[in-house]
C-alpha cells in the first residue's frame, strides 16, 4: 500500500454520507482521508477526477462477527496469514473493517487466535480487533459451538481478555455463566461485553447490563423466544434503548417479519448488521470444510451439514446489504447505516469510520443501483 496515495475526486455518483443521500457532489479524497464534498464543477486543482457514473457511494462496511472467509476459518487456522486472507475475502464486497471471530474452543486455540489477530492488525488496518464468541456460554444454546469446550470463566481468562493499544476486544458470553463482578472487571479492562448463546433470566440480563454489558449477539438466534410473561434476552434487547444488538440479515437466519420488527423497535440507531459468515464467504471457489468434526458445505445463501441442516452463514456483509433492501424490504438508508455508521459507533470508531464526511477515513464502496458492491477503496487506495 503506498505511503501517500494520490488525491482524487469521485464523481458522477449519489453519495450516502451516513446521514443522508446527496446528489451532484464530488467526494474529495486526500491521502487516506476524506477531505470534503464539493460541486462536481468546482473540483480543486490537484485532484484527479475518477468517474463512478450512475453509482452510489457509501462508507465501507464494518462487520463485527466474521468467523471466516476465503476458505479460511479462524478457529481452524488461527494465524496472522489466515486472518489476512479472511479480511481480503470480505473486502472484495465492501467490508473495509471487521472483527475476525473465534468461537468456543480450547484455551490455547483462543489465545492463538487473539495473537494472530493482533499480528494481522499490524499489516492490515481492516482488522480492527477480535471477537471472542464463547466459551463462557450456555450449553443448551450452544448451536454449532463445541460443548466439550464450554466452561466457566477463570482468572486466567480475565487476564487474557483485553484490547491491545487501540484495537477492539468484543466478547460474547452468557450472563448466567459469568458473574456481574467478572463482567465489571472485563469492562474496566476495555472489553466490549455482548450477551449471547444464553438462557438468562430477565434478572440476570439486567444484572449484566448494570455491570457494563451493552450488546446482544445475533439477535433472535441462540436465545429463548419472547413469551407473554418472559421477555428473555430477546425482548429486553428490543425494549432497552441503550442496548446495542447485532443481527444476521441474510434472509435465512431471521424471519423477515422479525428483522423489520427489530428495526422498528431499535429506532435509536443501536441495531447493526453482521454476517456471522464461515470460511466459504467471499471465496472465488467456495469449498466444504470441517467444523467441530462436522462436514459443512456451501450453497448459494447459507452453509449446511450433510443432512442439509443450516450450519452457518455464507454471505458477506456486502452481500447481505442488497438482500436486506430487496428481499427484506428495509429502507436503503437504514440498511447502509446498519452496515457501516452504526457498527462504527458501537465499536467506538464513530469519529473516523462509517461516514463519507470530512475527516473520516477514505473507506468507500461504490454500489450499483441494486446496492451490489462494484468498487472498493480502503484508506484511499482502490482494492
Amino acid at each position: 500500500m503506498p505511503a501517500n496515495p494520490p488525491s482524487f475526486a469521485l464523481t458522477g455518483a449519489i453519495l450516502f454520507t451516513g446521514e443522508a443521500f446527496v446528489e451532484n457532489q464530488a467526494l474529495l479524497v486526500q491521502g487516506d482521508t476524506i477531505l470534503d464534498l464539493c460541486p462536481a464543477s468546482k473540483i480543486p486543482d490537484g485532484f484527479e477526477p475518477v468517474a463512478v457514473d450512475h453509482g452510489i457511494l457509501t462508507a465501507g462496511y464494518i462487520d463485527c462477527q466474521v468467523n471466516g472467509g476465503g476458505n479460511v476459518l479462524l478457529n481452524n487456522d488461527p494465524t496472522a496469514e489466515g486472518v489476512l486472507k479472511i479480511a481480503a475475502a470480505h473486502r472484495k464486497t465492501g467490508t473495509t473493517s471487521l472483527l475476525p471471530t473465534c468461537i468456543t474452543d480450547g484455551p490455547d486455540k483462543i489465545k492463538a487466535a487473539i495473537e494472530a489477530v493482533a499480528a494481522a492488525r499490524q499489516a492490515d488496518p481492516s482488522v480492527l480487533g477480535i471477537h471472542v464468541e464463547g466459551p463462557h456460554i450456555n450449553e443448551a444454546y450452544q448451536g454449532t459451538h463445541n460443548a466439550a469446550f464450554v466452561r466457566p470463566m477463570t482468572d486466567e481468562d480475565l487476564a487474557l481478555y483485553h484490547p491491545v493499544k487501540d484495537s477492539v476486544f468484543l466478547l460474547t458470553l452468557a450472563p448466567e455463566k459469568v458473574s456481574p463482578a467478572q463482567i465489571k472487571q472485563l469492562v474496566a479492562q476495555g472489553v466490549i461485553v455482548s450477551m449471547g448463546h444464553t438462557n438468562a433470566t430477565a434478572e440476570q440480563v439486567y444484572a449484566a447490563l448494570g455491570a457494563g454489558a451493552r450488546a446482544v449477539t445475533h439477535l433472535f438466534n441462540r436465545m429463548p423466544p419472547i413469551t407473554s410473561r418472559t421477555p428473555s434476552l430477546t425482548g429486553i434487547a428490543l425494549d432497552c434503548v441503550d442496548c446495542w444488538a447485532g443481527l444476521i440479515a441474510d434472509d435465512v437466519h431471521v424471519a423477515q417479519e422479525l428483522v423489520r420488527l427489530a428495526v422498528r423497535a431499535k429506532q435509536g440507531d443501536k441495531l447493526f448488521m453482521v454476517s456471522d459468515s464461515l470460511s466459504p464467504a467471499g471465496a472465488d471457489d467456495p469449498q466444504p470444510f470441517d467444523w467441530n468434526g462436522i462436514k459443512v458445505f456451501p450453497n448459494e445463501k447459507v452453509c449446511v451439514n450433510e443432512q442439509g441442516v443450516i450450519a452457518g452463514a455464507i454471505l458477506t456483509l456486502g452481500q447481505c446489504v442488497p438482500v436486506a433492501i430487496r428481499d427484506i424490504r428495509l429502507d436503503p438508508a437504514q440498511v447502509l447505516r446498519m452496515a457501516s455508521t452504526i457498527p462504527a459507533a458501537f465499536l467506538g470508531k464513530g469519529d473516523s469510520l462509517g461516514k463519507l464526511l470530512p475527516g473520516y477515513k477514505a473507506d468507500i464502496v461504490a454500489l450499483d443501483h441494486g446496492f451490489n458492491a462494484k468498487r472498493v477503496w480502503k484508506n484511499g487506495v482502490e482494492q
